[in-house]
């Protein structure tokens, strides 16, 4: 019986074996938490893989997603192999953009948010119906040299694109360092590069969503509601002049 639910298990054993279609000789395994699933990043002798364990029951949703996006030339994880609840991707290098935003206040990764997204969403339109991230945050994506790579489409679904751009203009403003004028232009950029790559003018129109979400996330972070609210009530009337 397993006990280390950090270790890699015999189902993920077998799903990395099936993927890399040949003997493989670990080098490396590497557990890396996450908020809804059991994710291994492991370092082989073939090449170094992602493994995740879906405990969502939503591993179909993001293979799919997956090599829809590939054949769209989106950048996101080539998709290897899928078994079960269990699915292995490449591994992309890089620099998680939740560090590059939030801690390096990074207009490069902002601005690249805001292209992917808009590319996103316009080439997995579906008959006039859009297929949104739902779960874009900056710790879903990655700068991997010049390029931003979207990681995380599990959630992904048929919605408002204006909903992906408000939710990742929140978890940008909500997150330490919270609502400063530094944050407010790295969200405005990503923003703007949304507009420039969608040919959309959204500035105003997206305010209600970043509110919509500001006041979602109040409700999870009970010491910094009163700060969530007033933003998110504030943002329902106008951009702040320091913005």
């Amino acid at each position: 019986m397993l006990t280390d639910l950090t270790a890699l298990d015999p189902l993920a054993w077998e799903a990395l074996k099936g993927a890399l279609n040949q003997r493989v000789i670990i080098d490396r395994v590497r557990f890396v938490p996450s908020r809804k699933n059991r994710v291994w990043i492991i370092e082989t002798n073939v090449r170094p893989v992602v493994v995740k364990r879906f405990l969502t029951g939503k591993c179909g949703n993001e293979f799919e997603l997956l090599l829809r996006a590939r054949n769209a030339r989106l950048d996101t994880p080539l998709p290897l192999a899928k078994s079960g609840d269990y699915l292995v991707t490449e591994f992309v290098p890089g620099e998680t953009c939740d560090v590059l935003v939030n801690q390096m206040f990074s207009a490069t990764a902002s601005e690249g948010i805001g292209q992917w997204l808009a590319r996103f969403h316009a080439r997995l339109s579906d008959g006039g119906r859009c297929w949104i991230m739902s779960d874009a945050v900056p710790s879903n994506f990655v700068l991997s040299g010049d390029d931003i790579y979207g990681l995380d489409l599990e959630d992904s679904a048929i919605g408002d694109p204006l909903d992906d751009v408000g939710r990742m203009a929140a978890s940008m403003l909500d997150t330490d360092p919270l609502f400063t004028p530094l944050k407010f232009d790295l969200c405005r950029r990503m923003i703007r590069s949304y507009e420039r790559q969608s040919h959309v003018d959204i500035i105003e129109d997206v305010r209600p969503f970043i509110s919509k979400h500001l006041q979602l996330d109040s409700k999870t972070r009970p010491l910094f509601r009163r700060t969530l609210m007033g933003a998110a009530k504030s943002l329902e009337k106008g951009w702040p002049a320091l913005a």
